[in-house]
């Protein structure tokens, strides 16, 4: 049982690598808090980050893509002059007063890492020969480090205000108020994971086989705040024993100073994706179709003593001339650039040829895949190819034997019409199918 499950797991893998793809990504442009404050204002700072990035593709243009992003992130945030900033504290003989804290010049330098777990949904189309435009959307979970401070002040008034006996004290070092000058402290602040809209887009080039460079721009925006309410919490600690060694407590976390700090990440992004696909085999392009050859096995000679009775073989159904004209008239067009898949038309006329060849169970033919004249002579044969396999694959869903089918891809070498000019192009992707006679093969 193990080894069935081992297998299975394994044929499963191979089957699923080729519409995979690893991306290794750099990004940069302004990232950080966008801050609202009524008096206050914040600034978003250069910042940026790497990845390295999965994408499952469902089909030719549509995939889902997940991995692992680590974000630099810088705001500064600087107070306006003239505002004092309020919360209520007990001092070193229990008395409870209104701590009052008038700053000058009051500003912050802040900066965090943060790492991010995306999932997006990604759409891209072909644009030109070796280039596609491509678009991805869907959110991010966001989980920030700690927000390191660095505040700073020309001038700090701090100032008791007690309300029991009208007295304010602004004026009394030894048990902390007073004017601070040239001030400066660091802190740190916890910020809270949350949930990012997100979305990019830009263009593919393919510079190697399995290789494409992906180039664009991005955006991130929070859904909610990053850091807790602190209504009460003035942007430094209260200090009883004097003004010596007064300790920051940050803005970030007070509504009455911020009203809002939404994450928000915008700028270039440089991708590069590693294809896992297996190399194909190329088909050989033909000069000349040439029909597999069944062996033919040379009879046993009869014992000359015994006459035995030879039976027969009853006589084989042929093909109609209307049925062979049908299935062999038109080829099947696949006219979109660089399309493998089948259109509603197009399925319709298979089912009615995998009527017509159940009912001839000895009729073989060829599948034959062409393109037009855009893209390399090599990629040409690939898709030819593709979509010789994809009409194989509907018939045999339909009953067909596989080998009753024969592939083949002839590339851009035998178009329909000419590629001279753009409304022939159309015509010449297509696959054509051929009855195999009996004779031609071996019969």
């Amino acid at each position: 049982m193990k080894i069935k499950i081992t297998l299975a797991i394994f044929v499963l893998f191979s089957a699923t690598i080729q519409a995979q793809e690893f991306n290794l990504k750099i990004n940069g442009g302004p990232s950080g808090i966008l801050y609202d404050s009524a008096i206050g204002n914040g600034k978003l700072k250069s910042g940026g980050g790497i990845g390295l990035g999965y994408t499952y593709f469902l089909s030719s243009h549509w995939g889902i893509a997940t991995g692992i992003d680590v974000m630099y992130n810088q705001n500064s945030f600087q107070l306006n002059d003239a505002n004092t900033i309020t919360s209520y504290e007990v001092d070193d003989q229990t008395s409870a007063f209104e701590y009052r804290v008038t700053p000058l010049k009051y500003k912050e330098d802040q900066h965090f890492i943060s790492v991010a777990i995306p999932l997006f949904l990604q759409y891209r189309t072909e644009v030109a020969s070796k280039t596609q435009l491509y678009f991805g959307f869907g959110g991010k979970i966001l989980f920030p480090g700690k927000q390191t401070i660095k505040a700073s002040a020309s001038e700090l008034q701090l100032s008791g205000y007690y309300p029991d006996l009208n007295l304010l004290v602004d004026d009394l070092p030894s048990h902390g108020f007073g004017k601070v000058s040239n001030w400066q402290d660091k802190t740190t602040i916890s910020l809270k994971p949350l949930f990012l809209l997100s979305a990019e887009t830009g263009l593919t080039f393919k510079i190697k086989e399995k290789t494409q460079l992906y180039t664009g721009v991005y955006i991130d925006y929070g859904w909610s705040d990053l850091v807790k309410d602190t209504p009460d919490l003035s942007i430094v600690a209260y200090d009883p024993s004097g003004l010596d060694n007064i300790q920051s407590n940050g803005t970030i976390g007070n509504k009455k100073m911020i009203q809002e700090s939404r994450y928000l990440s915008a700028g270039l992004q440089l991708k590069l994706g590693f294809s896992l696909a297996k190399d194909k085999q190329q088909p050989v392009q033909q000069k000349a179709e040439i029909l597999p050859q069944k062996q033919v096995i040379a009879p046993i000679p009869e014992p000359p003593v015994q006459k035995q009775v030879v039976e027969t073989a009853p006589l084989k159904k042929e093909l109609t001339i209307e049925e062979r004209s049908y299935i062999e008239k038109e080829p099947l067009a696949f006219q979109e650039i660089g399309s493998t898949n089948l259109t509603p038309e197009l399925a319709v006329r298979l089912d009615q040829i995998a009527k017509i060849l159940n009912s001839n169970k000895d009729t073989e033919l060829t599948i034959t895949g062409y393109t037009c004249d855009i893209g390399s002579e090599a990629r040409n044969l690939e898709i030819g190819m593709q979509r010789a396999q994809e009409v194989a694959d509907y018939l045999k869903n339909k009953g067909i034997e596989s080998d009753r089918m024969h592939l083949f891809s002839k590339g851009e070498s035998e178009p329909l019409v000419t590629n001279a000019l753009a409304e022939n192009k159309p015509l010449n992707r297509r696959v054509k199918l051929k009855i195999i006679d009996q004779l031609s093969r071996g019969f």
